[in-house]
């Protein structure tokens, strides 16, 4: 219902640093990282308008017209969505660290971890 939010605000602040903060970002993919959790995030705002749980009017999510589901609202935020974001993150993070240990530099030559690997691993 309300898991979306937090993906959401930490991808518009990791674009925001990301923006910030240019050469580090660059050299850190952060864009990707941001393009991952808003995408992410707005395709889930998407399923849950569709099924009825989200609405353009106040207040946006349909569970917060009931005062009393306002703490399982927060705690959605809080547990779900945390969970989706440092899962997103932790797939960054492993894709990151691919990319650079993809090529190791063996005396100045650039060689690919597959020709290092065994044949029947490829």
């Amino acid at each position: 219902m309300a898991c979306f939010i937090t993906p959401l605000i930490i991808g518009i602040l990791v674009k925001t640093l990301g923006r910030i903060f240019r050469t580090a970002g660059v050299k850190s993919k952060l864009n990707i990282l941001a393009t991952m959790l808003l995408g992410g995030s707005l395709v889930l705002m998407a399923e849950h308008a569709w099924n009825g749980e989200v609405t353009p009017y106040p207040p946006f999510l349909t569970a917060m017209s009931n005062p009393a589901e306002i703490a399982v609202v927060f705690n959605e935020i809080t547990t779900v969505g945390s969970l989706m974001t440092l899962g997103v993150t932790g797939l960054w993070a492993v894709g990151l660290i691919i990319y650079y240990r993809s090529f190791h530099s063996i005396r100045g030559v650039r060689v690919k971890i597959s020709t290092m690997l065994p044949r029947e691993w490829c």
